[in-house]
């Protein structure tokens, strides 16, 4: 669990580098500034920071939450199940010794994503007009559910808020930052998910469920 939490950590600490220093970058090839039309190296340069970003902090991926025992031998059912929240999700139940398996009937348990969500919350311009800052969300929704398919965890919401600053030249959508953000953003919630499910109050509602209806 400690490990867990370093790793989260190290990523933030990595981005905040990373999207500090992505505009402004004076020993990149000689250059103190992106050239006007370097809109593919920039792309570029995002991309090799970002993976290292990602990379950087997979080899502290180590450690387990207590996990009650339904719960280890479980199928994921996601919206997408290529999505950046459900992979970091495999790996963190994987890390805890969690079966994952890829039919329902197989598993004691069923972890539902209910909803995925990006939004944006404007939040105002600067003074001199030349950047915008803005909230990102990241909004998720799970569920359990036992074998039989009845809710024994009821929708759980975790939510996830950065903020942006941008020039007011670009386009929120298509910004590299904040496609960076919202891996960063769901890599979190994943953390977070696996905090909740091994709180008291989440076993305690699994236990007495599996006291009642044993897992076949």
């Amino acid at each position: 669990m400690e490990n867990i939490r370093q790793t989260v950590s190290c990523q933030r600490k990595l981005a905040s580098r990373l999207f500090s220093g992505l505009f402004w970058m004076p020993a990149f090839a000689g250059m103190t500034q992106f050239p006007k039309h370097g809109g593919i190296m920039r792309r570029l340069v995002i991309l090799i920071f970002s993976l290292f970003f990602l990379t950087s902090c997979a080899f502290q991926l180590q450690g387990e939450m207590p996990l009650a025992p339904p719960l280890k031998r479980m199928h994921l059912q996601a919206i997408d199940t290529y999505s950046y929240l459900t992979r970091s999700l495999q790996q963190y139940l994987k890390m805890s010794n969690v079966t994952l398996v890829s039919n329902p009937l197989d598993a004691d348990t069923i972890f539902v994503i209910l909803r995925d969500e990006n939004s944006q919350e404007f939040l105002g311009v600067s003074q001199t007009t030349q950047t915008r800052q803005y909230n990102l969300i990241v909004t998720v929704e799970f569920e359990i559910n036992n074998a039989q398919g009845q809710t024994i965890v009821p929708p759980q919401r975790l939510t996830e808020v950065r903020t942006i600053t941008m020039q007011s030249n670009q386009i929120l959508g298509s910004n590299n930052e904040a496609y960076l953000y919202y891996q960063q953003m769901r890599r979190a919630i994943a953390y977070s998910i696996m905090n909740r499910i091994s709180s008291k109050e989440v076993t305690e509602m699994i236990q007495a469920n599996f006291k009642q209806k044993p897992a076949h």
